[in-house]
């Protein structure tokens, strides 16, 4: 059960639910069960109207991204206390082509280089990597730590993480090597900050948010079209499916 959730949350998005919808109104057209197979269509242009204009994905990212804000710097601390800035993981592509900056999926050079600005205003901070490989080669939390080096971080100031694969596996691999009372910041997407937060303190820590890559823009914007369906509201919601199905498997198997 825990890794058909694990499969479930990494592989399912509103258009292959809207697909399962549309080919059981196939099947019950088929073997006529018309009244079935029209409630399953109707149903699914609902969703698809719903989830690709502008107003429920914005409304349901931006009730997660506004639970945290962004950090404040600098924060109160002892001037030996050591500070650990803990960047989850996203994405890489392994291409040795390119540098390590490049490598790096956006999600994670955005997470990548608000840790480090964080970094830059605190003394006595290291960054801390995480990330493995599924292949068994260079792990993502290596790439990050070279292009943390190739930003200007000293590479004595970097540590890392390279066997967890998700956030809940990241908590527990920080847990089991760091002590819970260092001082923690967690640096990950401003929608996946609740669930990071909680995996976090589940695990004894008491861990201060960074929030980054933020979805909803809140400045100046033209207002568009926003009853208009588009590929981009589709992603977004795809974004809040994927932290509720997260939010229920580490509910259900802590």
């Amino acid at each position: 059960m825990i890794s058909f959730l694990y499969d479930l949350k990494g592989q399912f998005t509103l258009l292959n639910g809207l697909l399962v919808l549309l080919v059981f109104a196939y099947f019950f057209n088929r073997y006529k069960k018309r009244k079935v197979a029209i409630v399953l269509v109707s149903i699914s242009i609902l969703i698809f109207l719903l989830c690709s204009t502008d107003y429920l994905p914005c409304y349901l990212a931006a009730k997660l991204e506004k639970k945290y804000s962004p950090i404040n710097l600098p924060i109160a601390k002892n001037e030996n206390e050591k500070v650990l800035i803990h960047v989850l993981g996203s994405g890489y592509a392994l291409d040795k082509r390119l540098p390590p900056t490049a490598q790096l999926g956006l999600v994670a050079l955005g997470r990548l280089a608000e840790g480090i600005r964080i970094h830059r205003a605190i003394n006595n901070s290291v960054i801390i990597c995480s990330g493995y490989s599924s292949l068994g080669l260079e792990t993502q939390a290596q790439v990050a730590k070279k292009a943390a080096i190739v930003l200007g971080v000293a590479a004595d100031q970097i540590e890392t993480l390279n066997n967890p694969s998700t956030t809940q596996e990241e908590a527990r691999e920080l847990g089991r090597l760091y002590e819970k009372s260092y001082r923690l910041i967690i640096v990950t997407d401003a929608i996946h900050m609740p669930r990071a937060m909680n995996l976090f303190k589940a695990e004894g820590f008491n861990p201060i948010a960074a929030p980054t890559n933020f979805k909803i823009n809140e400045g100046p914007s033209q207002e568009g079209m926003k009853w208009w369906p588009s590929l981009g509201n589709i992603g977004l919601m795809n974004y809040v499916i994927h932290e509720f199905l997260g939010n229920l498997k580490a509910s259900m198997f802590k």
